[in-house]
């Protein structure tokens, strides 16, 4: 339609500009120059006009119901009206488009369905969407809620305030530590600016992410429309970043009068603008907000600030300059096992603490007294740089055994993968070999794992042990359908 309704446009425009034409005299002319008499068309005598063919009979476009353009959920009509003979107007009625539609994952992205909430009402969708724990071990359910987050869909049947459900999935998003799905599903969403919610979830994720620029930005927008302690706090953070120490001032003697009890906000505040660096006893359970200001200020957190459990703080605490080592390394092995941080960025961790030489020439010994986050450091760092495959192998069985121990199973054999495939399969490394199928069987490293298990298969026929270990490991080499 709107191709033809530019055509007619165009057609009638050159009908009814002036013409314009040259003479063979040098110079322009009123007119063309016409070479015939006048003609008039008229019917001949004995023909009649031949009457118009009436086109296809008017219909009505039905929109689907909830689907993406309808703003309420309900169904959109497009009718036809006759504008004459033979000529037939559409009309059409714009709508908004409900946001919670928008995704950034198709089903050709690998994404669900469009009609995945099909047949499930919106009451369901959102009471069990809140229940989803963002803070899993399992990468495979991980996968899956983030595909379901990120997603473009069909809303589902029911009465919803327009953007609470887009809301609530990046709220989620940002909640397992994934700031880059924060970003492609906010990307995705139309007039994202117009709704509060988005906008406090992004200004969280950008103090998260040490992005206080754009936070501020945010956070300047949005002090003018909102009337919350969150908007005035992080306004009066920006004001202190911005050398503004006298509005900063002003604006925490506000926050006091209206009642708002935050001693470590105050604090940091006051560190800000010049107060000299302060010392936190206690912030058990941080908000981003916090985290930001705290790096800034160059305050160091305390040890209770990883008693939360949520994935994206862990992960702004394991990569906080401001947090003793010990604490960023617990923080990292939790944020790495949630999924929200690089295995890589933990092993760059381990490789940043410094031991002195006698914690190095008894890594053993020190990993046995520790058994924590410090003692599997100090066996990575014993296993990178010994060159004896022997060591190597006892370096890397204590560390998972101890991580096997301490719940950290999981993270630490994607730490040391590279050891592992270093090691050499070897008779005078049979006692290593059943670790060595486990941790492969894990990774889903078959390849890998056959050849550690051919090593004991060969040696069960004379040695009782590597029986008795072969033994052992079969239910898992069929488990993992090896």
């Amino acid at each position: 339609m709107p191709s033809r309704l530019f055509f007619a446009v165009c057609l009638a425009l050159l009908l009814a500009a002036p013409g314009r034409g040259w003479s063979q005299q040098s110079g322009p002319v009123a007119g063309p120059v016409r070479l015939t008499p006048i003609r008039p068309l008229v019917p001949a005598p004995d023909e009649k006009p031949e009457p118009a063919r009436p086109g296809p009979a008017p219909q009505s476009v039905i929109g689907v119901p909830g689907g993406p353009g309808a703003g309420d959920g309900g169904a959109v009509t497009t009718g036809v009206t006759p504008g004459g003979p033979g000529v037939n107007v559409e009309v059409d009625t714009l709508t908004t488009i409900n946001p919670d539609a928008a995704g950034a994952l198709t089903e050709d992205q690998g994404g669900f369905p469009a009609s995945m909430w099909r047949g499930t009402s919106r009451r369901l969708v959102d009471s069990l969407l809140v229940k989803l724990p963002v803070n899993t071990a399992s990468m495979a359910m991980r996968g899956l809620m983030r595909r379901l987050l990120l997603s473009a869909a069909v809303v589902p049947q029911g009465a919803a305030e327009p953007g609470a459900l887009v809301a609530l999935r990046v709220r989620l998003l940002a909640d397992m530590g994934d700031f880059v799905g924060v970003n492609q599903l906010l990307n995705a969403i139309p007039g994202r600016d117009l709704n509060p919610d988005l906008v406090f979830v992004e200004a969280n994720s950008r103090f998260l992410a040490n992005d206080n620029a754009r936070a501020c930005v945010l956070a300047a927008g949005q002090i003018r429309t909102q009337e919350n302690a969150f908007w005035h706090k992080a306004f009066i953070f920006c004001q202190a970043l911005a050398g503004e120490t006298d509005k900063a001032a002003l604006g925490v003697e506000l926050l006091r009068e209206m009642g708002e009890d935050d001693q470590a906000f105050y604090d940091l505040v006051d560190s800000l603008s010049g107060g000299g660096v302060v010392s936190i006893e206690s912030l058990a359970d941080p908000s981003p907000l916090h985290l930001a200001m705290a790096r800034v200020a160059k305050a160091q957190l305390p040890p209770d600030v990883i008693s939360s459990n949520r994935p994206s703080i862990l992960n702004t605490i394991a990569t906080s300059p401001n947090a003793p080592v010990e604490l960023r390394m617990e923080a990292a092995e939790r944020a790495e096992a949630a999924g929200a941080l690089p295995v890589e960025a933990l092993r760059q961790l381990y490789t940043s603490v410094s031991f002195s030489d006698e914690d190095l020439a008894n890594p053993l010994s020190k990993a046995e007294a520790e058994s924590g986050p410090l003692s599997r450091a100090l066996l990575y760092r014993t296993a990178l740089i010994q060159t004896v495959p022997t060591a190597q192998a006892e370096a890397v069985s204590r560390a998972l055994s101890l991580a096997r121990e301490g719940g950290r199973y999981a993270s630490t054999v994607r730490v040391f993968t590279g050891v592992l495939k270093n090691i050499p399969p070897s008779p005078e490394l049979l006692w290593f070999a059943p670790e060595a199928v486990r941790a492969f069987l894990f990774l889903a490293d078959h390849e890998s794992a056959d050849v550690w298990f051919g090593l004991l298969s060969s040696s069960a026929m004379f040695d009782r042990q590597a029986g008795l270990d072969l033994k052992a490991l079969m239910p898992l080499a069929r488990l993992s359908d090896s």
